[in-house]
């Protein structure tokens, strides 16, 4: 149990005021957009414990569940807006960044401490404006977290101390019921739920609970649900959220029963209820069992059973547990459509209704994709399931749930207001609760947060006509990767380092993609450039120009040589956005006029050949200067100087990179989407592979690549992630200038994937959707285009009306559902249950599989508004002196970078985009003096590309062990 902290405890802290000046508390009007939030943070009554201690300033709110009148009458003053000499500012939600600058900015210097749910200690991009306005240059804000608010439990863990956990699961609970009614109707049974009102229109807890019991007795006198069968609410999770839901469904009178039970119950005039553990439905993958403490430290262990054991038999689910990306869910998409698929199809599942209290968007049930509203309280599912996901279900039963707060909250803010001089909180537990739930002290992010400061900066930095960002707090070395969003507005951070350099040097940027916005704000930045966008896709091409100084734009086709040429003529320095292979061609461009090229791909055979020629002309041909390759090999460049210099050597490397979405974006097939062309991450998934591991050298077929994956990398906590070899690794022992492959013990570059990619690919690849090879013939529509990739692969016809046959003689039964459900959701079959969410684009007139295959992926598999992707590297080295003995212990050196892209731009468009422009900016200046063909392995490449990319937050974070 937490330490008892009554309002009776305040009296000795009354007295402890007595000898000061009183300071002054403000109680926010909570944000006017937020129709439904009608909680206080404090009831007048605890107001009234105040006075001794405090002067206390309420905003006027007629929406408030408390009027003004009944704060007045405790001793508050009621004011339009809150005074800038308030000590303590005290709210609910977060609150509107303009309303924190005007109160701050009438006082600027003045100690303030803010108490609130802020929605910033994640790192949630949409509060980084609101967190920067607590940071300096402002001075002496201080942001508390209620969310953050612990005590110590008699078994010495921390729990939350104020919060509305147990009001959020008995209105869920209501909210369920009601679902539940309106899903039944949609069955065309009329059931007494139908006629249950909704929390919200309650005066009280008490009048709510007394209308569940009215309809519980109505219940008792119908029939049952009849053709639907027993109804039967299934209640997860064992804490606040879970106990009010559990006291509703006891007010309703439920005939409670254990999980076991569920097969054998029978219809009538009874709602049966049971509590699920995870001992339910979590059972260890091995043997079928259940060891909660091995559940909790080895998640991995566990699968999720509760399609099978417990979905079928259940008509509506209260999920009240939390959940983390390290759990397994406890229904995945896959297992739910196999749950409807098993019932016969959509609509005749028992499982009609799901009210997720948790709010866990893409979480345990991977179903549960968007938040819903009071106004609008449901959406429609898989199958027709009606769900709910309202995350301030508190607030509809708004008094009750402020009293109960209020209650547990008010000795923090005593305590808060006693300490308004801003000395901090070292005394006892109280102080100890209040010091953890610090996110920011006196105008500085502490150290759990500090992380939070990149972000911060790159918000900064990003708005319009900003100028230089303001100092943030030193931003700790996080030993998983540097977590950073990146925007659009990368010229305005970029301006700091390569602003007003020399005279005019023309660009020439070859295409206008995905990656192409980032370096356009680079080079912009710079005054002394001179940008030219050269692509086929003039609309796109002026889309980055519009509204910008010193760049044009014109319609190329690279296919016509003559034009090509003349555009390469007038340039200092080309950069190349254009796939791979077209690049040979721009190169003898470059070497004829004498112009230096710059490139993001890797050094094909074809590039290579060109190098006497190039050195000869003093041209340099510089390739490799994206994320991957490019940061990856510049990350380990910086590594592998220092080693150098130490006198150590290098027994082993390994390195993974990946551009990945986001964990929330991942409830597709695949469970990837696209940030860059989609042919070459298809490409890549098929090239011959050669690595050493263990002192073994492995070589892979590219046919055979995704079959031999690594089904587990454990790099970053919660992200369940797989990986392909990547390529030949065996050339970056000679090109790091490591030892030689034969004194290494390990030598592997890889590539990250969520976990299931490469078996579901691996389908698709041998259902010929990966083919090179063109078609026989053209194909007019989607489903043709399996059939047609299926009897190119196999030499023999598959029509259409025999696909699903055909495809489980190829994949056998293991892959075979799995696979259907993902080529169902890609439109290459009929729809059978879920529909498509994204339209599939028409079939175009490219022959060959791989190719319309990517056309159809870059479709379905886009980016949707507010999803966002992520970039991932980590390098890890064994280090022994030169001359040591054979064993030697050895240390480890890792490198490690987890970028996040925001709303302006993708993470891959800036590592890739600015690495690229950092790089033909240093060639530019005459920074490199490399000629030839060249990667990004020389110091005056590495170096000061690095640094240029630290500067604007992507920053490759070292441990040296």
């Amino acid at each position: 149990m937490l330490s008892s902290l009554r309002t009776s405890r305040l009296a000795p802290l009354r007295q402890a005021s007595s000898s000061r000046a009183l300071s002054t508390l403000g109680i926010r009007r909570e944000d006017p957009g937020r129709v439904w939030e009608r909680r206080a943070p404090l009831t007048p009554d605890a107001v009234r414990q105040l006075n001794d201690i405090s002067k206390v300033e309420v905003e006027s709110c007629t929406r408030r569940c408390f009027p003004d009148s009944a704060y007045e009458a405790a001793g508050a003053r009621i004011v339009p807006t809150l005074s800038p000499n308030v000590d303590v500012v005290l709210g609910i939600k977060e609150p509107r960044v303009k309303d924190v600058h005007a109160l701050i900015g009438s006082k600027a210097d003045k100690h303030r401490t803010w108490m609130m749910f802020s929605h910033t200690h994640k790192g949630q991009p949409y509060n980084t404006g609101l967190l920067s306005s607590f940071l300096a240059p402002t001075a002496g804000q201080t942001l508390i977290d209620h969310e953050l608010l612990t005590a110590p439990t008699e078994k010495g863990d921390l729990q939350r101390v104020a919060a509305f956990g147990w009001y959020a699961g008995a209105v869920g609970a209501g909210e369920a019921l009601s679902l539940l009614g309106l899903a039944l109707l949609k069955r065309g049974i009329a059931h007494p739920f139908l006629h249950l009102p909704r929390p919200y229109t309650f005066d009280s807890l008490a009048d709510f609970k007394k209308a569940l019991g009215a309809a519980g007795d109505q219940i008792r006198k119908g029939t049952g649900a009849g053709s639907q069968g027993p109804i039967v609410i299934g209640l997860t999770g064992a804490g606040n959220v879970s106990t009010g839901a559990r006291e509703m469904l006891e007010a309703l009178g439920v005939q409670w029963v254990s999980h076991t039970e569920l097969p054998t119950l029978k219809d009538g005039p009874v709602i049966y209820a049971t509590q699920l553990p995870g001992s339910a439905y979590f059972q260890r993958k091995g043997d079928g069992g259940y060891d909660r403490s091995e559940y909790f430290s080895s998640p991995d262990k566990y699968t999720s059973v509760f399609a099978d054991k417990i979905a079928p038999y259940l008509t509506c689910l209260i999920h009240g547990a939390g959940w983390s990306a390290a759990f397994p869910r406890i229904l995945t998409n896959t297992q739910t459509d196999g749950l409807i698929r098993k019932a016969g199809g959509a609509g005749n599942q028992k499982l009609v209704a799901v009210q997720d209290v948790s709010c866990d968007i893409g979480g345990a049930l991977e179903f549960m994709t968007k938040s819903t509203t009071i106004d609008e309280p449901s959406f429609e599912g898989p199958g027709g399931i009606l769900i709910g996901s309202t995350d301030i279900l508190p607030t509809e039963l708004p008094a009750d749930a402020s009293g109960h707060f209020s209650k547990h909250l008010l000795p923090y803010v005593t305590r808060a207001l006693l300490h308004a001089d801003g000395k901090g909180f070292k005394g006892d537990q109280i102080d100890a609760t209040l010091d953890r739930a610090q996110i920011v002290s006196e105008g500085v992010l502490q150290k759990p947060y500090e992380w939070l400061g990149n972000n911060v900066a790159a918000w900064r930095a990003a708005q319009p006509q900003a100028a230089a960002p303001a100092p943030v707090a030193p931003v700790s070395a996080l030993a998983s990767g540097s977590y950073t969003g990146f925007g659009a507005a990368s010229q305005q951070r970029a301006s700091s380092t390569i602003a007003g350099r020399g005279e005019k040097k023309r660009v020439l940027l070859l295409g206008s993609g995905l990656v192409a916005g980032p370096a356009v704000d680079v080079f912009l930045a710079r005054p002394n450039i001179e940008l030219v966008i050269a692509s086929n896709n003039i609309q796109e091409a002026n889309g980055l120009a519009r509204g910008r100084d010193h760049v044009k734009t014109a319609l190329l086709d690279v296919s016509d040589d003559k034009a090509l040429g003349e555009a390469v003529s007038h340039a200092d320095v080309v950069v190349s956005l254009l796939p791979a292979p077209m690049h040979p061609a721009v190169a003898k461009h470059c070497i004829a006029h004498g112009r230096h090229l710059v490139t993001a791909s890797y050094v094909s055979p074809e590039m290579k050949e060109l190098n006497d020629e190039a050195e000869k002309r003093d041209v340099l041909l510089l390739g490799e200067c994206g994320l991957d390759p490019g940061i990856d090999s510049m990350a380990a460049m910086r590594i592998l100087e220092r080693v150098k210099k130490e006198g150590k050597k290098v027994t082993s490397f390994v390195s993974w990179c990946g551009g990945l979405p986001e964990p929330s974006a991942t409830t597709v097939p695949l469970a990837y989407k696209f940030s860059w062309s989609p042919k070459a991450v298809l490409t890549a998934a098929l090239n011959d592979a050669h690595y050493k591991i263990d002192g073994k050298v492995t070589k892979v077929a590219g046919d055979d690549l995704l079959a031999q994956h690594f089904p587990k990398v454990n790099l970053w906590p919660g992200l369940a992630l797989e990986g392909l070899a990547n390529r030949d690794s065996m050339p970056y022992a000679e090109k790091y200038g490591l030892p030689p492959a034969s004194e290494l013990k390990d030598l592997f570059r890889g590539t990250l994937r969520y976990q299931g990619f490469s078996t579901l690919l691996d389908s698709f690849r041998r259902l010929g959707l990966l083919g090179k090879n063109p078609l026989a013939s053209p194909v007019e529509s989607w489903q043709g285009f399996l059939a047609a990739s299926m009897s190119q692969q196999l030499g023999a016809t598959v029509k259409e009306r025999d696909l699903l046959p055909a495809i489980k003689d190829v994949l056998g039964s293991k892959s075979y559902e799995e696979a259907v459900m993902a080529l169902e959701w890609f439109s290459l079959l009929p729809p059978n249950i879920t529909n498509p969410p994204v339209a599939a684009p028409a079939v175009p007139k490219q022959n060959t599989p791989i190719d319309l295959f990517a056309t159809l992926l870059s479709k379905k598999l886009a980016y949707a508004p507010g999803e966002h992707d992520t970039c991932l590297l980590h390098h890890a080295f064994k280090l022994v002196p030169a001359n040591a003995p054979v064993g030697t212990p050895e240390q480890t050196v890792t490198a490690s970078l987890l970028c996040t892209g925001d709303e302006k731009a993708s993470a891959m468009s800036t590592t890739v985009g600015c690495t690229l422009a950092f790089a033909a900016l240093r060639v530019a200046e005459g920074k490199v003096a490399a000629r030839g063909v060249r990667g990004p392995y020389e110091r005056d490449v590495w170096e000061g590309v690095l640094t240029d990319l630290e500067e604007i937050g992507v920053d490759v974070k070292e441990t040296w062990a």
